[in-house]
């Protein structure tokens, strides 16, 4: 594998992760924002569901969030403000980015806020093509193969794995850009 820095200088992209209270319904969101082939901010939010105090009990298992933790938290709709620009003008990426797309729409369609204009990836699909020989590509998988500490099913480590996930399949296929890398390995950006 080469080192050369250059295949990460042109590495620019958000990684999300939502955990979810019921449904499409968001209890926590986490983002890492990754500029020139570096994490230069990683930051998580918990959020008041709009199906509060109901949280299922299946989701609080897995990520041990409850009604109590997200009490007196803010809404998505309040916390637009400042999440919106991690939106903006930027590729996202996220590890089975069906779902947390499916969320972010859900959410906004919800509150009535405009989507934001941009293209994603997801970091499963760019996983099974670049490491090919796992036996799966799940995001604890996938992390224990690079050796990536993290506190799985908490948004803001689940979005920053996401994102060394993305940076090392690159690194792996020596990609100057998300676009060139995404290309070499087959694997499309859809757009939000």
């Amino acid at each position: 594998m080469n080192s050369n820095p250059i295949y990460k200088l042109n590495m620019n992209f958000t990684a999300i992760d939502f955990e979810t209270a019921y449904a499409e319904f968001p209890c926590e969101i986490g983002l890492s924002r990754v500029e020139n082939g570096k994490i230069v901010e990683s930051k998580s939010w918990l959020i008041k569901p709009a199906c509060f105090p109901y949280m299922n009990q299946w989701n609080q298992r897995v990520h041990g969030i409850s009604s109590a933790d997200v009490a007196f938290a803010s809404t998505f709709e309040d916390l637009w403000t400042e999440l919106k620009p991690w939106f903006e003008d930027n590729y996202l990426v996220a590890h089975n980015a069906a779902f947390d797309m499916r969320v972010l729409r859900s959410v906004l369609k919800y509150y009535d806020l405009a989507i934001p204009w941009s293209e994603y990836f997801c970091t499963v699909s760019l996983s099974r093509k670049v490491w090919k020989h796992l036996p799966g590509h799940s995001l604890g998988v996938v992390s224990q193969f690079h050796n990536i500490q993290f506190h799985h099913h908490r948004a803001g480590d689940d979005a920053k794995a996401c994102a060394i996930i993305a940076l090392k399949a690159f690194e792996e296929i020596e990609a100057a850009n998300v676009q060139e890398g995404l290309k070499k390995v087959g694997v499309g950006l859809k757009k939000l």
